[in-house]
């Protein structure tokens, strides 16, 4: 760590040895999508001294991202997502080593290379892009690479870290293990395994079924996103310095209205919660 390294992330000394900055400092997170949690987890991560990250997505910022989206402003409406956040973490740490990607590279063959190197990758798409998640978590169980996703639940989040040794995505969800990810008749998933707990304070909750079948757009706001963006940002700093955590098929669940922080399990492989 060189001078300027040090001081700009003095202040996380003890709390963090110079041991463990040091292991921080010499990582790299892949992380894909920059919306709501992608772009903030990304910022968290910078901030707290990660020297080398790979950041993707292909979209543009629209005006419905301005309620939660780090990077959103008036200013960079209909500018690529992955484009805008280089450019902000590059102003905060201008040492770490940032790639960016405009394409879809998780829907092509890019993601191999993508991974690559990496301690983990954060899973940080749209809702609905299950199949490009299976992808992107089978990639990383194949180079040995932890992999996490977080969801926004209202005000509050449920992360679930994946180890390259334990359960798939697939089995987490109910489904078998070599399921064909081109037939969607077999990525059929119960509502349950998505969301394994309703907010207390949601009272329509007929409108799941909506976003389930995506006639309606996830309500989404600052302080979810914020808390998924924290949270998968914590537990990448806790995969990093090899830390006991909750590993999939359990899950963390933290809602700051409802006030209640769940580890609980999902879907077993056996298909039992």
């Amino acid at each position: 760590m060189n001078e300027l390294y040090r001081a700009i992330f003095s202040r996380n000394l003890g709390l963090l040895s110079e041991t463990e900055q040091e292991m921080i400092h010499n990582s790299t997170v892949a992380i894909a999508g920059m919306g709501g949690i992608g772009g903030l987890a990304a910022e968290r991560l910078i901030r707290i001294g990660l020297g080398g990250l790979r950041i993707t997505d292909p979209c543009d910022f629209e005006v419905s991202n301005l309620n939660r989206q780090f990077g959103a402003s008036l200013d960079n409406l209909g500018r690529n997502k992955a484009e805008v956040i280089l450019e902000q973490l590059e102003n905060i740490n201008p040492q770490a080593k940032i790639e960016y990607s405009k394409t879809d590279i998780i829907a092509g063959d890019g993601i191999g290379q993508f991974i690559s190197g990496c301690r983990l990758i954060i899973d940080a798409m749209d809702y609905g892009m299950f199949r490009e998640s299976i992808r992107l978590q089978r990639a990383a169980r194949e180079q040995g690479i932890f992999y996490l996703f977080s969801t926004a639940l209202g005000f509050g989040a449920i992360t679930v870290v994946f180890a390259p040794d334990g359960i798939s995505l697939e089995e987490y969800n109910g489904l078998s293990k070599d399921v064909d990810i081109n037939n969607p008749e077999q990525l059929s998933v119960p509502m349950e395994s998505i969301i394994p707990i309703i907010p207390e304070y949601v009272k329509n909750v007929s409108i799941l079924g909506d976003i389930y079948t995506g006639k309606v757009p996830v309500p989404s706001n600052s302080i979810g996103a914020g808390i998924a963006a924290i949270q998968s940002a914590s537990e990448a700093v806790n995969i990093i310095l090899g830390r006991d955590i909750p590993i999939a098929p359990q899950y963390t669940y933290l809602d700051l209205v409802d006030r209640r922080m769940i580890v609980g399990y999902g879907k077993q492989p056996s298909g039992k919660f």
